[in-house]
């Protein structure tokens, strides 16, 4: 289940990175480094610099994809234990 859209538009709705991905319909694999974290960012009301260690202490991992863009991956065996903490 997804929150109503006027809660999903509503700048600093979310208290931290970890809650903005567990109301997420599917757990994202995947943010880019500058769009992603920017609004990810707009939506738990911090900083992006912010939203890159609280990523960093959840799993996700800084690579660069085929296109040479940067992006912060979740690896496979880490979904699960994000699933299971959600609980």
């Amino acid at each position: 289940m997804t929150a109503p859209r006027a809660k999903r538009q509503k700048p600093g709705r979310y208290p931290s990175v970890r809650a903005y991905i567990l109301d997420r319909y599917t757990i994202p694999k995947y943010f880019y480094d500058r769009f992603d974290l920017k609004k990810v960012a707009t939506a738990c009301g911090i900083h992006s610099g912010e939203v890159r260690a609280q990523l960093k202490a959840l799993g996700y991992r800084q690579e660069t994809n085929w296109n040479g863009l940067k992006i912060w991956r979740l690896p496979n065996d880490k979904v699960q234990s994000l699933r299971e903490s959600s609980t």
